[in-house]
């Protein structure tokens, strides 16, 4: 089952996917920058760019820029059979209008 859990607010035209206790209340560390600007000069021309726990592993998590930019997006949980999310989406195509 697939569903509407709610929406995800974008001022800087990319969404992270990651798990906080990484990165929240730790030094971060240095692959990510030392700062907004250094971040952003480490995000590749690529379409995603994945950050992990040494320059090149994965496992922090990932950084994804968004089809339009800014904007509000909608976000869908899909249940497996024992009722636990099993995936999310992020949809950056739909319009908030279209029917869920």
């Amino acid at each position: 089952m697939r569903r509407k859990i709610g929406t995800i607010g974008v001022d800087a035209g990319i969404v992270w996917v990651g798990d906080p206790c990484y990165i929240l209340h730790r030094q971060l560390p240095e692959t990510f920058g030392k700062d907004w600007q250094e971040f952003c000069d480490n995000l590749s021309e690529e379409e995603y760019t994945s950050f992990g726990f040494r320059p090149g592993d994965d496992g922090l998590g990932i950084c994804v820029q968004t089809a339009h930019g800014d904007g509000e997006y909608p976000v869908y949980a899909t249940y497996n059979h024992h009722g636990r999310i099993s995936k999310i989406e992020v949809d950056f195509e739909q319009d908030e209008d279209d029917n869920d």
